[in-house]
């Protein structure tokens, strides 16, 4: 299934953001930021016959956080998250795992985020809700950039574009893979251009796109690209 995720529509209320996004796919990403804050609206999801995946908050959360209490409270803000999304029927909640200011503190980050592992864990035990952790683009700030941070039983979100930024796509195909974000850019940035607008051979993941049945997110900037991305993918023939 294709789906389309709001951020496209990230200057749209969330109602209008729903309802555009209803009118080209079956199933929309909330990226819950902005207007889009389903800690502050949730109610107005119902309205729609949408199928949807929650994308937690990004601003203000660490999983990774040196300092506890922040860390703490992160869970905390994605327990509340995966209640949410147990109200819409969403059977994945995409994290971030992370990140740490200064290169010294790294190991400091990587054993804080081993501790919140098992918490994220605990929320899919207790709600069915999968926690898909994500990776991240180039930036050395994110942790798993690269493959082998231990998400312990918690679930992988492959983002092709986060991928091809730090050009491990093919090692990142090894894992296996529970959720995508699909765009494109140069590897030069993250620019979520629209599916065929940058390097990455789409052609060659048509066959891993086909066969995982997992929901295949189009991550765009503007309803434009949205639809050209969706375009592409159903020329492959993934609807």
């Amino acid at each position: 299934m294709i789906g389309v995720s709001s951020f496209a529509y990230h200057d749209l209320p969330l109602s209008e953001a729903l309802s555009r996004i209803e009118n080209i796919a079956p199933c929309a990403e909330i990226f819950s930021e902005g207007q889009h804050d389903l800690l502050n609206e949730n109610e107005v999801a119902f309205s729609y016959d949408l199928e949807y995946t929650v994308h937690a908050p990004t601003s203000d959360l660490n999983l990774a956080s040196i300092r506890e209490p922040i860390r703490k409270a992160s869970i905390e803000i994605l327990t509340e998250m995966a209640e949410i999304c147990v109200k819409l029927d969403s059977k994945i909640m995409v994290v971030h795992p992370g990140y740490v200011a200064f290169p010294h503190d790294r190991e400091l980050a990587l054993k804080a985020f081993s501790k919140s592992v098992s918490l994220l864990e605990q929320i899919y035990s207790e709600t069915g809700v999968k926690i898909c952790v994500e990776n991240m683009p180039m930036w050395e700030c994110f942790l798993f950039r690269e493959p082998g941070l231990d998400i312990g039983n918690n679930f992988f979100t492959l983002d092709v574009g986060h991928a091809n930024t730090m050009g491990n796509l093919s090692d990142f195909l090894e894992m296996e893979i529970s959720h995508f974000h699909l765009h494109d850019n140069n590897g030069e940035g993250d620019d979520h251009h629209p599916i065929g607008a940058g390097e990455i051979d789409y052609a060659s993941l048509q066959s891993l796109l086909l066969k995982n049945s997992s929901i295949k997110i189009v991550e765009n900037r503007c309803e434009a690209d949205v639809m050209e991305s969706i375009r592409v993918l159903q020329q492959m023939g993934i609807n």
